[in-house]
């Protein structure tokens, strides 16, 4: 129920992901982590997406919660036991690390980009192509807006990143995906012609 309240179109959607969440929790008082370890840190997952979505109340708080049932989840979900679920997951962390608007931006970022190269560790080009190529957007996004380090460095690796995917988001097969990974790709291309010409 909790699921389908997550996908429904219609009503209101701040609504319905309460009414999904509400459910996750109900859910989770009998998948319990020691009694069903293969269904709670789906259940933990599902929930911590709803959260990142949450449009109501405190989009921080919202967030922390979900990094806390992501980060529940993948006490169960490992890289050796569930390295498909382990690194969807490491994926969405990352989404709401980068998303973060609590605390230190770089650190947040930071965290970021090390769920996503964590996630890249089993979504590799060969095995998963689709997921490879938008976690590397999701990558290239985080060097983009870090603060952190060598500005010019980072950049380069995000577009690094961004022509990685676009081997995979081609304009005829995923025109979308493409488009999106484009205008990423030059607004970092933007950025390294506006600094050099600071300096």
């Amino acid at each position: 129920m909790g699921n389908a309240y997550a996908d429904l179109p219609a009503g209101d959607w701040g609504q319905n992901l309460q009414n999904a969440i509400d459910c996750y929790e109900a859910a989770l008082r009998v998948r319990t982590e020691t009694e069903f370890p293969r269904e709670w840190p789906g259940t933990q997952n599902n929930m911590g997406i709803a959260y990142a979505d949450l449009p109501a109340g405190d989009r921080g708080q919202n967030l922390q919660n979900a990094i806390q049932c992501y980060e529940a989840a993948l006490r169960v979900r490992t890289e050796t036991e569930f390295p498909l679920q382990w690194a969807m997951t490491q994926n969405n962390m990352g989404i709401a690390y980068f998303d973060l608007p609590a605390g230190d931006r770089g650190q947040n970022l930071q965290n970021a980009i090390d769920c996503y190269e964590a996630a890249l560790r089993v979504r590799t080009e060969t095995e998963f192509p689709l997921q490879w190529a938008g976690t590397l957007n999701n990558l290239g996004n985080a060097y983009v807006d870090l603060p952190t380090g060598d500005r010019e460095q980072n950049l380069q690796t995000a577009i690094q990143c961004y022509e990685a995917a676009l081997k995979v988001y081609t304009e005829t097969e995923f025109p979308r995906e493409w488009a999106i990974v484009q205008e990423n790709f030059k607004n970092a291309q933007k950025q390294i012609k506006s600094n050099s010409n600071n300096n």
